[in-house]
């Protein structure tokens, strides 16, 4: 009869957990991003998420953050304002819901080129420590000329 007898000459629990962490790639460490968001002439944008993906640094990686009323956000990749891995990100921005805006007022407070990763032309590097990226966006041409 064959027994399994861990003891003396079996691994040690510790030996067989740091194995098992490394082969399964413990992933990137997270560092915390965060800043503002406004339009051109300074004013927050009040409400919305800011959805980035890595394109550059490692593996493809999502991460995306609420608008705060004052325009700040943190973003996170797992959990709210977790961080995200060092690496370079492609940045969209989405007003969310636009339900409580009268119809006649439906318009983006900024332009619509924000929307896409494709067009938006925002990008930020997330360094090893704490990182701000302050966002500023151009205002809708509906917007502006009001």
């Amino acid at each position: 009869m064959n027994r399994l007898t861990f003891g003396r000459r079996g691994p040690s629990a510790a030996v067989v957990a740091l194995v098992a962490l490394a082969a399964a790639g413990c992933g990137d460490r997270l560092y915390p991003v965060r800043g503002t968001v406004t339009l051109e002439d300074g004013t927050p944008v009040t409400k919305g998420m800011i959805v980035c993906e890595r394109f550059e640094g490692g593996d493809p990686v999502t991460a995306q953050g609420s608008i705060q009323p004052d325009g700040t956000y943190r973003l996170g990749t797992t959990k709210p304002g977790d961080g995200l891995p060092p690496g370079k990100y492609r940045v969209l921005i989405n007003p969310m819901d636009l339900s409580d805006v009268p119809d006649d007022q439906k318009d983006l407070p900024f332009d619509a080129k924000y929307l896409s990763f494709k067009t938006s032309g925002l990008e930020l590097e997330v360094a090893r420590g704490d990182n701000d990226h302050p966002i500023r966006l151009a205002k809708s041409a509906r917007r502006k000329s009001r």
